[in-house]
């Protein structure tokens, strides 16, 4: 475990992504790694049994993303 401390101007974004594929962790990983800006990203998969963790991140996420109906990469390209 880690702890972020965010001072201003920074704003951490938080993103939620459900049901990734390995090959968009890689990709995600990848960008992340050259982003601009830091994020903390959830990665959730709905055959899991922790579903009251994804509703108590999903309620922190500013942005949930279901990767069999968006690539989430296009969301970390903007």
């Amino acid at each position: 475990m880690h702890s972020n401390f965010v001072t201003p101007p920074d704003i951490v974004e938080t993103v939620l992504i459900v049901d990734a594929t390995d090959d968009q962790l890689a990709a995600l990983t990848e960008r992340v790694k050259t982003a601009g800006q830091p994020y903390n990203v959830y990665f959730y998969h709905t055959d899991s049994e922790y579903r009251d963790w994804f509703d108590r991140v999903a309620l922190r996420a500013d942005v949930i993303i279901y990767a069999d109906k968006n690539d989430p990469l296009e969301y970390f390209n903007k």
